[in-house]
C-alpha cells in the first residue's frame, strides 16, 4: 500500500459541519438491549453514578423501577425531579417534566423508556422529542431503548413475536447519539430472572413467558440487537476513517467491491459478488475506473447495462477517474474499508505488463497484502495480447501552433543577434530550454512540432557552416534526437498533469453541485420547494427538464409536485413502470427504450415516494458515467428530502390531533361545569320555589339566584356561539358611528346585575370630549363585557374595577383593570388561546374562550388587545384607530 493516504476533502467538511452541530447541543448516549429485563436502566443508573462522583451534577427525568429491588436501590442517592401530573379522564398519569429540566440545566439528565407516548395534553406527544428538546438546550441525556422500538425493526419483530409495536423511535432520531452501549444477556439467564419474578411480576409474568418471552424468539430479537449495534459500529468506524485519513482496511466487517468495465465478462462478476455478500450479509460496491480513454458506442451501452445491473443487485455503485486501474482499486478500498476485492483473470499484454510491473492481478497481490483477492474464474482462457501503443491526442487548435511558431522565431532571433558572445553549443541548449515552457502551455502536436522548429532554426543558423542543413558532427545529431526526447516526454508528463487537473476539477465540480444542493434541501420544507431543489440540480448536470412526480392514495400521480401540466398517457406509463418495479425506465434505459423521457424512481423506506421524469433536449446523445451517478445521487438526496417532509408532516398532524384532542377535553370538561353550575341553581331554585309556604323574601333571593343562573348560561352559550361563528369565518361586521364612553356606560348599566354590589372605577380623559369610534357595537359589548366579567370573576369582593378610557393621537384605549393576584408572567402569551385558562383548577369558573373571542372580535375591527400585571392586579387593553365622524353623521 502507498504511504500517502490523505483524508477525503468531502468527509473532513462534513465531520466539521457535524462537529459544529455536535458542540452546541448536548450528548446522547442511549443503552440498548434486545428485550425488557435485560438491565438498561440498572445500567444507565451506574453508569450515571460514576458522572455523579466525578462532581457533574446529574438529575433524574423519569426512571422506571418497575418494582426490581436492584434497579431501586441503584436509585438511591440521585436527585430526583418530581414528576408533573396529568389528569386523563378518571385517571392520573405521573409525567417527566420538561419544563423542570429546562430550568434547573443540569449537566447530565436520566430519561428512561425513550420509545414512551406521553399523556394527551403534554407538549411532545412522544418522550424522544422531549428528549431532543433537552439535548437542544446543551444537556447531556442518558436513555434506554429496546430494539423492538426501532422504526425500522418493527415489523421484524412483529414477524418475531406476532406481538405489534405501538412506541416506536425514528432511525434517524438515533444517528444523533454520541454512543450506542449494547447491554446484552444470554436468553437462558434472561428466562431464569423471568420465572424468577425479576423482571415482571403475578399474572403480568405468566401473559409475558406464554408469548413474547420465549427461547427462539428472545434468540431471534437479540440477534436484532447485535446486528443494529455492529452496523452502528461499522459505520461510525468508517467515518473515522474517511474523515480521519487512515489506511485502512480494518477488517472489523466485512465489505466487498467489484471491478466494473465494459467487458461482458462483468455482468458475471456482479451477480457472483453480490450472492458472496448475501453469503456474509456485507455491503458492497461496484466501481467503475474511468479513464482518460473514450469509449465506443457499443462499449458505452455495455457499461451502462453493467452498472444498472450492480444498482439493480443493491451495490452502491462509484466511478472514479484514475490513470491506473490498480491504484483506484487500491484508493477506494482503503477510503472504504473494503475488505475483499472480486475481480475476473485478467488478459496478459507483454510489453505494457513487463513495463508496469504485471497485470491488474499481479499489481494487486504484491501490493494489497491488507485485502483478499478473490479472481472468479471465467471460461476463456486468458488472451495473450500483442503489442497496443495507446497514442496521445495529437489535436489542438491552429492557434496553439501558431503561438509555438512565434515564440520559438523570437527566441532564435534574440540568440542569432548574440552569436558572437557564445558557441553554437550553448544556444543549441538554451533553445531546448526554451522549449520546455512550450510543454505546460500547449498539447503534445504543439511541443512536438516546436521540437522540429527548434531544430532546424538550430541547425540551419547555428550549426557550421550556417544557411545549411549539414550536419558534420555526432554530438549535434545527439542534441537535435534530444530536442524531440525532451520535448515528447514533458509533453507526456505536461498532458498527464493536465488530466489530473481536469480530474480534479471534475470531482470539485461534482462535490460543489451535491453540497449546494443538499444545501438547499435542506433549508426547504415543502414537496414544492424540494421539488424544484431537485429538479435544478439535474438540470445543471444535464441539458434537460425535470419534474417531479408524488404519490396520491398509494398511487403515482400525473400531476407534478408544485402544479404544471400533467404527463401524457406515454410518459406517465413509463413513469408508473418505473415507480411500480423500482427500477430505471425510457431514454437510454433497456425498458420502453422508445420513450423520449427517463424516469427513475424515488424510492423510501415504507414505499415509492414519486418519480423524477426528465426530458433530454437531445435524445441523441448518451449519457456519460459521472452524469449516471450524479442523476442517482440527487435522485436519492430528493427521495429522502421528500421522505423527511412525509415524516414531518405526520409529525405535524400528530400534534394538531394531540392539540385538538387536548381542546376537545378541556372543552367537554369545561362546559360541562359551566352548564352544569347555573342548572343546578335553577333546578334547585325552582324546586325550592314550588314549594308551598316559602317566604317572600327568601322568594327574592331564589329568583335572583335564577336571575344570574341564567344570565352565567346566557353568557356561556353567547360565547360558544361566537366561537362558533368566528371559526367558520361567518363573523360579518356591521360598522356604525358611536361614542366610546356612552358605549361604555351604557354596557355596565345594562349588566349592572352581573356586578352586583361590586363598584365601577372611570378614569376618562381632561378633554371631555367625544371620543367617535366606528365599529360593530354589538360585537364589541360582547368583547367589552367579557373583560369586565373576567375582572368581576378574579377580583377580590370589595374591591372596585377600573374602566379608563384614553386618547393618544389617532389611537382610543379602552382598559379594564381589576386588582385581584393577576396573571403569571409564563401565562401572558398564553392567555388569548382558545380554552386556555390560568387557573384551570379554580372556582370561578369559565370555559376558557372568553380572552379568545375578545381577541379575535377585537382584531377583526384592525385593533389590538394587550395584557399587562399591574400592582396590584391585571389590566386588559383595547386598542383602536379613531376616526372623525363625516358630515353627513354630524347634520
Amino acid at each position: 500500500m502507498e504511504s500517502d493516504h490523505r483524508p477525503n476533502p468531502d468527509a473532513i467538511l462534513e465531520r466539521i459541519r457535524n462537529e459544529e452541530v455536535k458542540s452546541s447541543r448536548g450528548q446522547l448516549r442511549v443503552f440498548f438491549g434486545m428485550c425488557p429485563g435485560v438491565g438498561k436502566t440498572y445500567a444507565m443508573l451506574k453508569s450515571a453514578a460514576t458522572k455523579r462522583q466525578a462532581g457533574a451534577r446529574v438529575v433524574v427525568g423519569i426512571v422506571e423501577t418497575h418494582g426490581r429491588a436492584d434497579t431501586e436501590a441503584a436509585l438511591a442517592g440521585f436527585e430526583i425531579i418530581p414528576r408533573r401530573a396529568w389528569v386523563t379522564g378518571t385517571s392520573q398519569l405521573g409525567e417527566m417534566d420538561l419544563d423542570r429540566i429546562l430550568e434547573l440545566k443540569p449537566e447530565l439528565v436520566l430519561v428512561d423508556e425513550l420509545a414512551h407516548t406521553n399523556a394527551p395534553g403534554s407538549r411532545h406527544p412522544k418522550r424522544y422529542q422531549d428528549v431532543q428538546e433537552i439535548l437542544n438546550a446543551g444537556i447531556h441525556v442518558y436513555t434506554t431503548l429496546n430494539v423492538q422500538h426501532l422504526e425500522s425493526r418493527a415489523d421484524l419483530v412483529y414477524q418475531i413475536s406476532g406481538v405489534p409495536v405501538r412506541e416506536t423511535v425514528p432511525d434517524r432520531f438515533l444517528e444523533q447519539a454520541s454512543a450506542i452501549e449494547l447491554i446484552d444477556l444470554p436468553p437462558e439467564e434472561l428466562l431464569g430472572r423471568m420465572k424468577a419474578g425479576k423482571i415482571y411480576a403475578g399474572e403480568r409474568a405468566d401473559r409475558a413467558q406464554e408469548n413474547f418471552f420465549k427461547l427462539e424468539k428472545i434468540t431471534a430479537l437479540r440477534e436484532l440487537a447485535l446486528r443494529f449495534t455492529a452496523e452502528r459500529v461499522d459505520a461510525d468506524l468508517l467515518e473515522r476513517m474517511q474523515s480521519g485519513g487512515i489506511a485502512g482496511p480494518w477488517n472489523a466487517g466485512e465489505r466487498l467491491l467489484v471491478a466494473v468495465s465494459y467487458s461482458p465478462s462483468s455482468a458475471r462478476l456482479i451477480r457472483s459478488t453480490r450472492r458472496m455478500a448475501q453469503l456474509l450479509g456485507a455491503p458492497w460496491i461496484a466501481l467503475y475506473v474511468e479513464s482518460e480513454a473514450k469509449l465506443e458506442s457499443a462499449d458505452h451501452e455495455m457499461l451502462m447495462k453493467n452498472l444498472n445491473l450492480a444498482r439493480e443487485l443493491g451495490a452502491e455503485v462509484m466511478t472514479t477517474r484514475e490513470r491506473s486501474i490498480s491504484k483506484a482499486l487500491r484508493r477506494v478500498a482503503s477510503e472504504r474499508n473494503v475488505t475483499q476485492i472480486v475481480m475476473g483473470r485478467p488478459d496478459r499484454r507483454m510489453f505494457r505488463d513487463l513495463f508496469s510491473g504485471g497485470n491488474l492481478l499481479d499489481l494487486l497481490t504484491q501490493e494489497t497484502s491488507e485485502v483478499d483477492i478473490h479472481v472468479i474464474r471465467q471460461k476463456r482462457k486468458p488472451i495473450y495480447r500483442g503489442f497496443h501503443l495507446a497514442w496521445p491526442d495529437w489535436t489542438s487548435p491552429f492557434l496553439s501552433y501558431l503561438k509555438t511558431f512565434l515564440y520559438l522565431v523570437a527566441c532564435g532571433f534574440v540568440y542569432y543577434v548574440f552569436r558572437h558572445f557564445t558557441n553554437y553549443q550553448t544556444i543549441g541548449f538554451l533553445l531546448l530550454l526554451a522549449l520546455l515552457p512550450v510543454a505546460f502551455l500547449a498539447g503534445l502536436g504543439p511541443i512536438l512540432f516546436g521540437a522540429a522548429l527548434s531544430a532546424l532554426i538550430w541547425n540551419y543558423f547555428f550549426i557550421p557552416p550556417t544557411l545549411t542543413f549539414a550536419i558534420s558532427e555526432f554530438e549535434d545529431v545527439m542534441m537535435i534526437v534530444a530536442y524531440f526526447a525532451v520535448a515528447l516526454t514533458a509533453g507526456l508528463l505536461a498532458s498527464r498533469i493536465r488530466r489530473q487537473e481536469a480530474d480534479l476539477a471534475l470531482r470539485e465540480k461534482r462535490a460543489n453541485l451535491l453540497y449546494r444542493l443538499i444545501q438547499k434541501i435542506a433549508d426547504v420544507r415543502t414537496e414544492r420547494e424540494i421539488a424544484e431543489m431537485g429538479s435544478q440540480g439535474i438540470q445543471e448536470v444535464l441539458p434537460c427538464r425535470a419534474v417531479v412526480l408524488g404519490v396520491s392514495q398509494k398511487k403515482l400521480s400525473p400531476t407534478p409536485i408544485g402544479g404544471g401540466d400533467p404527463l401524457d398517457d406515454k410518459d406517465f406509463a413509463v413513469a408508473v413502470w418505473s415507480f411500480e418495479q423500482g427500477k430505471r425506465a425510457g431514454w437510454k434505459t433497456d425498458t420502453l427504450v422508445s420513450a423520449k423521457c427517463l424516469c427513475v424512481p424515488l424510492p423510501g423506506r415504507s414505499g415509492g415516494l414519486g418519480a423524477l421524469v426528465l426530458f433530454p433536449d437531445d435524445l441523441q446523445r448518451s449519457l456519460s458515467v459521472e452524469q449516471e451517478n450524479l442523476i442517482d445521487t440527487i435522485a436519492g438526496h430528493l427521495a429522502t428530502a421528500l421522505e423527511r417532509e412525509q415524516f414531518e408532516s405526520a409529525s405535524r398532524k400528530n400534534e394538531i390531533y394531540e392539540r385538538s384532542e387536548k381542546l376537545h377535553q378541556a372543552l367537554l370538561n369545561s362546559v360541562s361545569h359551566e352548564l352544569r353550575t347555573p342548572l343546578t341553581t335553577l333546578v334547585g331554585a325552582s324546586s325550592l320555589l314550588s314549594k308551598p309556604g316559602t317566604e317572600s323574601d327568601h322568594r327574592q333571593a331564589l329568583l335572583n339566584d335564577i336571575r344570574q343562573a341564567s344570565a352565567r348560561l346566557h353568557h356561556t352559550i353567547e360565547n360558544l356561539l361566537d366561537m362558533s361563528r368566528i371559526s367558520a369565518g361567518a363573523l360579518v361586521l356591521k360598522r356604525e358611528f358611536f361614542d366610546l364612553g356612552d358605549f361604555a356606560r351604557s354596557v355596565v348599566n345594562r349588566y349592572s346585575d352581573t356586578f352586583g354590589d361590586r363598584k365601577i372605577e372611570w378614569v376618562v380623559p381632561d378633554s371631555g370630549r367625544e371620543l367617535y369610534l366606528r365599529a360593530d357595537e354589538k360585537l364589541l359589548e360582547h368583547a367589552f363585557l367579557n373583560l369586565l366579567v373576567n375582572a368581576h370573576r378574579y377580583s377580590p369582593p370589595d374591591e372596585p374595577i377600573q374602566v379608563r378610557l384614553e386618547e393618544e393621537g389617532a389611537r382610543l384605549r379602552l382598559c379594564v383593570r381589576d386588582f385581584g393576584p393577576g396573571v403569571p408572567d409564563t401565562e401572558l402569551k398564553k392567555i388569548f388561546e382558545p380554552f386556555h385558562r390560568v387557573h384551570p383548577s379554580a372556582d370561578s369558573g369559565g370555559v376558557g374562550l372568553g380572552l379568545s373571542i375578545v381577541k379575535s372580535i377585537v382584531e377583526a375591527h384592525d385593533g389590538s388587545v394587550q395584557a399587562a400585571n399591574r400592582n396590584p392586579g391585571a389590566e386588559f387593553t383595547l386598542e383602536f384607530a379613531s376616526e372623525t365622524l363625516p358630515p353627513e353623521v354630524l347634520r
